[in-house]
């Protein structure tokens, strides 16, 4: 497929203070996912917390991340982004404050809880500014400005929680560590004021669809529920799957009842018949658990089952954040050059380096391990930056103007459903014993397990769909028909 695409245009001061705010509020919340990790051992000391509770302090965040999403992309939609924005970091702010000033381990997991429902109501904000301002490479090239602020967190964040680590005491370093986006995030909230519009000027009112919002936020926390907290098992797990199921017919006899009145159903019928956009949430829900998963159970094998210290472990780690930095500037072109096929070129280069890496681990240590270490996330962060951009602009291309938050809600609920279940999936297999006990062979079946999430990725990533003349070429840009009054009853 030849690919030629024209070089987005120059931004504007608006455009640069729009992305300035989605970049920013990327790094904040990113940060907080990168730096979770380096609290877990102190916090589970400190706070002489049992197993299943880090458990859950570990997937809580990325549960009340999808619940956050739908309705905070729905009311994006209908009533313009700002307010949603500045409601979402607040939230945010007030998890993290939680979280870091918990007096046990069910405290922080609610703080967690509530940070994570904040981080939703900002993604969908996030991603549906970008899509109602930027289109064609202009749009991944904003993408791609969005994932180089979540590297960036992946360096400061290292470091920052390291040094907390090092120089404070144990019981003041976690905290110091949750708390470390506080900053960010006030800095966000007066950026957003001044550039994010009050309502853009073409926004649609559109009803929200209550009874759907809540009936899918009641399924997405009892599907998860088994998978955090294994305990949940015999009769209470059949309970759970059996409401489930009840809970799936309820959404769908609901829905097609509220799109017989005329009216738009959350589970939006253009996004649902689209082959293309169906086919991207497939492969974003399996490359994200896939490459959050390995992040996660490498840096607590670094922590844990090798005993590093914070500082050794951001050393070895920080390079290949760079790398995803520099990576992410050149997205757009690489994908100018390459069109669709960047998406199964960069999912080989993340699959080969993830087996590589769960070969190496059992056969090398000391130094040889540091360097292979180092090697394999420069080669996977460098094909995830490049990757990313394009995946969410080719998917997010098939969903029509109006439904541009709900469409990125949907593409983020995919993700933040992964990462929960992948995460639990991975730590459960790699941990034994408890959360203090991570053995090389542990590693080894947890980064397979990502390897053929990756892989399957790959496979799904040659779709027809996604390489649709109807998307809009390289220039990802789709024609949708325009609305009025006079054919649509909720205008």
């Amino acid at each position: 497929m030849t690919v030629t695409a024209a070089a987005p245009a120059r931004m504007g001061r608006a455009d640069l203070g729009l992305l300035a705010c989605c970049a920013g509020a990327g790094f904040a919340t990113l940060l907080d996912s990168v730096v979770v990790t380096y609290a877990v051992p102190l916090l589970g000391t400190t706070l002489d917390a049992p197993a299943s509770g880090v458990q859950w302090f570990l997937s809580i965040y990325s549960l009340t991340f999808g619940l956050g999403l739908v309705p905070g992309g729905r009311l994006g939609d209908a009533h313009g982004r700002r307010t949603l924005f500045i409601v979402g970091l607040v939230v945010f702010a007030s998890g993290a404050l939680a979280a870091a000033a918990a007096p046990g381990i069910w405290w922080a997991v609610a703080g967690r809880a509530v940070q994570g429902l904040g981080a939703g109501l900002i993604s969908a904000q996030v991603l549906g500014i970008i899509q109602d301002r930027f289109t064609g490479l202009s749009r991944v090239r904003a993408l791609a400005a969005y994932s180089a602020a979540g590297a960036a967190a992946a360096v400061v964040g290292p470091l920052g929680a390291a040094l907390a680590l090092d120089l404070l005491p144990d019981h003041l370093a976690w905290r110091a560590v949750l708390a470390l986006n506080l900053p960010f995030v006030a800095a966000v909230v007066l950026l957003t004021a001044r550039f994010v519009p009050r309502r853009p000027p073409a926004t649609r009112r559109i009803s929200l669809d209550l009874p759907a919002i809540v009936l899918v936020g009641a399924f997405v926390v009892l599907v998860t529920m088994p998978v955090i907290d294994p305990g949940i098992d015999g009769g209470r797990l059949w309970t759970v799957v059996s409401v489930c199921v009840a809970l799936a017919a309820a959404t769908v006899a609901w829905e097609r009842r509220y799109a017989a009145r005329g009216r738009t159903p959350l589970f939006v019928p253009e996004l649902m018949a689209s082959r293309g956009f169906v086919a991207g949430n497939l492969i974003a829900l399996l490359w994200f658990g896939g490459l959050l998963a390995h992040s996660t159970v490498l840096t607590v094998y670094l922590l844990q089952g090798l005993g590093w210290s914070p500082l050794i472990v951001a050393a070895v780690l920080i390079p290949g954040a760079l790398a995803r930095v520099a990576a992410s500037s050149v997205s757009s072109r690489v994908y100018a050059r390459l069109g669709a096929r960047t998406l199964p070129i960069a999912l080989v280069i993340q699959a080969c380096g993830t087996a590589v890496l769960a070969t190496v681990s059992t056969a090398v240590t000391g130094a040889g391990l540091v360097a292979a270490i180092v090697a394999v996330e420069l080669l996977i962060s460098s094909a995830s930056a490049v990757f990313e951009p394009p995946l969410r602009a080719i998917t997010l291309s098939f969903a029509p103007p109006t439904h541009h938050g709900v469409a990125a809600a949907f593409l983020q609920l995919t993700q933040r459903l992964s990462a929960t279940f992948r995460i639990a999936l991975v730590t459960g297999v790699a941990l034994t014993g408890d959360l203090r006990t991570l053995t090389t062979d542990g590693l080894r079946h947890g980064l397979l397990i990502c390897f053929g999430l990756v892989l399957t990725a790959c496979l799904l990533s040659f779709s027809p769909a996604l390489r649709s003349t109807a998307a809009g070429g390289s220039g990802i840009v789709k024609q949708w028909p325009q609305r009025s009054a006079a054919t649509d009853p909720e205008c």
